[in-house]
Formats: structure tokens, C-alpha cells, sequence
């Protein structure tokens, strides 16, 4: 009981170091409260808004290794690996409560993180992806995105017995806790999140997103055979629905309501995008297994970031408005893509191979005229993957 209990201070005091305010004072020129400045919150975001992205970014890690310090604490310790969370838990009150801040702090979503990178990382890592696209695409919703992907690391690390399931429930805790504690920013971060769903360009990427079904839900469940199956069904439809509006002027009109929200004005007399991309999928799906599944992660991911960082952060033109910022957020994601994909999915793959199908996916995205990028990335890319393993 003592070790319990000692081991749970010390993780405590761990979570306590104000990272955030040490970072933040470097960083700043004039002495700064952070609970009484921008966003008054003692925690990496604020540090972001107030000190810069760099500085934000250090914050972020820092208190991120305050959770995970917290794990491996208790795990050389020799606790019980559902105990593990439950330290990480005192280091975020730690957080939330410092000692050393006259007991404010910060809501610890980061050494929440730290948190699940220690006990889970490749599946950790996976959500990272997702977050960091859903922050891409919303423009901020941190704890809203954290809401809704923290299920999906628990639940695919207790499938592949990662984790038991007390301390999934422990795990699960911890989450519930941090989204309790900040329940004043998460319902600010859903007001951001139905503010940013006006915006057509963000409505068409979480349309796209919902694709992500087939390769975390569809291929896990029921195997590679049943999602080829599922995707040429898909795309048969698909065409079905093309050459009837192309037959038929009132059905047409159904479907550009049907799809006025997502949907460009170019494509209500062209093959839409949505065809091709099902189409792509398909053809992508005879590659033999996983790459198939690569390949549509590789095409739903990259394909975005590819949009939003030239967006966002383009500044160097290339060809037909695509710019140098673009394609490197768009091989970014897709070298990340590959290498969780291979730890989760135990299929080894040189780095230089990952390297070569994302230059592949971001060159093909770039040089591929709009909508057609949608056929051609995913059956390129599974090819690259196909020849060089």
C-alpha cells in the first residue's frame, strides 16, 4: 500500500513542474500570467497563442512527458499494469492543481497524451494522425477531437491485447476525466466546430473522411476479400447513379440536391469526384493485402492535407493552384500513414519504400488534373507499394 501511495505523490509532483509557464516565460519578452492571459489556461495552447507555435509546440511535449514520465514511473516501480493510468491520472491533476502554481494549472489533455504514448504508441500515434487532421480542417477543437477519437486507440489496442481490459477502464477514466475538467472548452470547441461546418471546404473533407470506414472498420472486422467486395460494390453503384443523371435531367437535380452541401458546381455535369475516388478505392483493392489498405489511407489523408496545408500555409505556388506546402503536408501524412499502418498491421516495410509511395501519392496529387486525383492516387500508390516490397 505505501508504494501505491508514494509512487502516486511522486507522479503527482511530476505532473506539478509548470512546464507550460517555464516555456512561456522563455519564449516571452514580458513577464506573462498564463491563467490570466489569452485563452487562461496554463497549458500548451495558450502557450500557442501567446508565445508562438514553437513555443507551443515545446509546451505541448513538455507536459506530454509529464504523463508518460508518470507510466514509466509506475511501471519500474512493478505496479499492476491497470494502476499505470491511474499515475498518469495524479500527474495530470498534478497539472490541473500545481503545487509550485498556487494550485491552478491546466486541463492535461497533452500529459493525457504522454500518457497514451507510453502505454499505447503505435495506436496513440494513430489518433494522432486523426486529431491532428480534424485540427487541420477545423481550425483548432482540440479537446472536442480528443472527445471523439480517444474510443478508438483503447478499443484497437485491447483487440490486439496491448492493454487488459482494467486497464482499459482505467485508461477510459483518465480520458472522462480530462474531458470533464475542461467541459467550459470542449463546449467552446463544438461552437468552433458548427461554426467551421459552414465553411464548404470543410464539410467536403469530413465527407471524405467518412471513407476512413473501409479501412478501420470494414477491413479489420470482415477481412481484405469483403472490403475489395464492399468497394467494387460501391463503385458499381456509383456508376449506376452517374449514368442516370446523365440519362435523366430531374434525377440529376435529386442528386445535386442530395449532395448540394459537399458537392462543387463543376461536378453536376462531369463524373463527380465521389465516383472516381470509389472507383480509385476499387482498383486500388487488387492489390494484393494490405496494400490496398494503405492505399486508401494514403489517398483519404493525403489528399486532404494535401488541400488544406496549401490552404493554410501555401506560399510557394507549383501547377493549377497546387503549391510546394501542399505536397509536403501531403507526403508528411503518408509517410506517417505507412509507418503506423505497418506496426498495426505487423507488415514490415523498408523506410525507403514508405518514402518512395509518398513521393509517388504527392507527386501524383500535384500533377493530376482536379477529381481525376481521386482515381489515380490510391491505385498508384498501392502499385508502388506492390513493386518495391
Amino acid at each position: 500500500m505505501l508504494k501505491y501511495v508514494s509512487v502516486s505523490l511522486l507522479c503527482y509532483l511530476i505532473g506539478s513542474i509548470p512546464w507550460s509557464t517555464i516555456v512561456a516565460k522563455l519564449f516571452m519578452r514580458a513577464p506573462i500570467d498564463l491563467a490570466e492571459e489569452g485563452t487562461k489556461n496554463v497549458g500548451a495552447t495558450n502557450v500557442w497563442y501567446l508565445a508562438g507555435p514553437i513555443a507551443g509546440c515545446i509546451a505541448a511535449v513538455g507536459d506530454a512527458v509529464k504523463g508518460g514520465l508518470a507510466v514509466l514511473v509506475a511501471k519500474l516501480a512493478g505496479l499492476p499494469s491497470f494502476f499505470w493510468p491511474l499515475c498518469g491520472w495524479m500527474a495530470v491533476i498534478g497539472h490541473t492543481w500545481s503545487i509550485f502554481l498556487n494550485f491552478r494549472g491546466g486541463r492535461g489533455a497533452s500529459a493525457t497524451a504522454g500518457v497514451f504514448v507510453v502505454m499505447m504508441p503505435w495506436e496513440a500515434m494513430a489518433t494522432g494522425l486523426l486529431i491532428a487532421t480534424a485540427l487541420l480542417t477545423f481550425g483548432g477543437c482540440l479537446l472536442s477531437s480528443l472527445a471523439l477519437m480517444w474510443p478508438f486507440p483503447i478499443l484497437i489496442s485491447f483487440a490486439r491485447e496491448t492493454i487488459d481490459f482494467k486497464t482499459a477502464c482505467t485508461v477510459a477514466f483518465l480520458v472522462v476525466w480530462v474531458l470533464v475538467v475542461g467541459w467550459s472548452r470542449l463546449r467552446d470547441d463544438f461552437d468552433c466546430f458548427v461554426k467551421a461546418l459552414g465553411q464548404h471546404l470543410v464539410r467536403r473533407k469530413l465527407y471524405r473522411y467518412t471513407a476512413l470506414v473501409f479501412p478501420a472498420l470494414v477491413y479489420p472486422l470482415f477481412g481484405y476479400l469483403v472490403l475489395r467486395r464492399v468497394l467494387l460494390v460501391s463503385a458499381g453503384i456509383a456508376i449506376v447513379i452517374e449514368f442516370l443523371r446523365h440519362r435523366s435531367a430531374k434525377f440529376n437535380e435529386g442528386v445535386k440536391k442530395l449532395f448540394a452541401p459537399v458537392g462543387r458546381a463543376e461536378e453536376a455535369e462531369h463524373i463527380s469526384s465521389t465516383t472516381m475516388f470509389l472507383c480509385g478505392c476499387a482498383l486500388a483493392s487488387f492489390f494484393s493485402d494490405p496494400f490496398g489498405v494503405f492505399a486508401l489511407v494514403m489517398l483519404i489523408l493525403g489528399d486532404a492535407w494535401a488541400a488544406l496545408c496549401g490552404l493554410k500555409f501555401g506560399r510557394t505556388p507549383l501547377i493549377r493552384g497546387k503549391t510546394l506546402e501542399g505536397s509536403l503536408g501531403c507526403f508528411v501524412v503518408c509517410l506517417l500513414s505507412c509507418l503506423v499502418l505497418s506496426k498495426l498491421l505487423v507488415f514490415p516495410l523498408s523506410f525507403l519504400v514508405m518514402i518512395a509511395a509518398s513521393f509517388v501519392t504527392a507527386l501524383v496529387e500535384v500533377v493530376t488534373p482536379r477529381r481525376l486525383d481521386n482515381l489515380t492516387i490510391g491505385p498508384l500508390a498501392a502499385l508502388t507499394l506492390f513493386i518495391l516490397s
